[in-house]
């Protein structure tokens, strides 16, 4: 999921506001925020994040991974514009990491998780010189504005992403096929308690031998401010419709905390624990937002 599937994905970053006596979080995870300062209007900035899980999924043997996330977010008026790339370690092959966050594909042996019979156990051959570290796909994700939040209504956004096929397909560093999203988001603040909701339709490329449903990601996140805006906790849940047959959809419960240490700087740390069979049973992460 970024996994979450992070946060999937992942796991998931939280972005809170202050304008006017309101907060407001924007969620699917992104995990970190980025650096800011205004260049000709717009304000540019880097965003980085360290995710480490672990997980047997479908397989016989457990699966650790570390994915280490660096973007770039520009953001002018209602528009804002996010790209990353993570690096991935990872102890087997068999996780892939695509549009959808993290799935459990087999790697290059993706016929056997395709033939999977009952919900048993996959057990997979050992490929060799299966290299453990790689570049992942780039994720490009625009998220638009179309309503502000005012005192009776939400905000509103809408949101496109796109995964470019840049990685190696064979050692589970992507997919080799372009992915695709759109959807929106919605967030309310009510007596400083922040709701988040967004919903997004992906449309994944099948891997050589194992087809991939188009799923819909969900992500619903509850924000809520201590020590006078210094910190933020953030309860959520995200997941997504089944990606393979035969293996239940991704799903994972999330708690994050957010320390503000100024209005550009900011740090989380989080935890995701895995509701469903193809979720990692658990999911730590580290974001950070460094600015001037």
């Amino acid at each position: 999921m970024t996994h979450i599937m992070d946060r999937f994905r992942m796991a998931a970053f939280a972005e809170r506001r202050m304008h006017q006596g309101f907060c407001k979080v924007l969620g699917i995870v992104l995990l970190g925020q980025g650096f800011a300062g205004a260049i000709h209007g717009q304000e540019v900035a880097y965003t980085g994040s360290l995710q480490v899980g672990a997980g047997d999924y479908i397989f016989s043997e457990r699966t650790f991974t570390l994915y280490l996330f660096s973007g770039l977010t520009v953001e002018e008026g209602p528009f804002r514009f996010s790209t990353n790339v993570p690096v991935i370690v990872q102890s087997t092959p068999w996780i892939s990491y695509g549009g959808a966050g993290m799935l459990p594909t087999g790697g290059g042996q993706h016929a056997e998780v395709d033939h999977r019979n009952d919900g048993e156990d996959v057990v997979l051959s050992d490929e060799g010189e299966s290299r453990l570290v790689g570049l992942g796909d780039p994720v490009s994700r625009l998220d638009v504005e179309a309503v502000t939040e005012r005192r009776m209504f939400p905000s509103v956004h809408l949101l496109a992403e796109v995964k470019f096929p840049l990685a190696d397909v064979r050692h589970g560093f992507g997919t080799g096929r372009w992915d695709y999203g759109a959807g929106f988001s919605v967030s309310k603040t009510v007596r400083e308690r922040s709701y988040s909701f967004e919903l997004l339709y992906i449309s994944l490329g099948d891997l050589p031998e194992l087809e991939l449903r188009d799923p819909v990601s969900f992500y619903f996140a509850v924000g809520q401010p201590l020590a006078d805006g210094a910190f933020d906790v953030l309860v959520s849940l995200s997941g997504y419709s089944r990606v393979v047959e035969d293996v239940e959809h991704p799903a994972l419960f999330g708690v994050d905390l957010v320390h503000h240490l100024d209005s550009r700087n900011r740090i989380l740390v989080g935890a995701g624990f895995g509701i469903t069979e193809s979720s990692p049973d658990v999911l730590l992460s580290l974001g950070w937002r460094i600015g001037s």
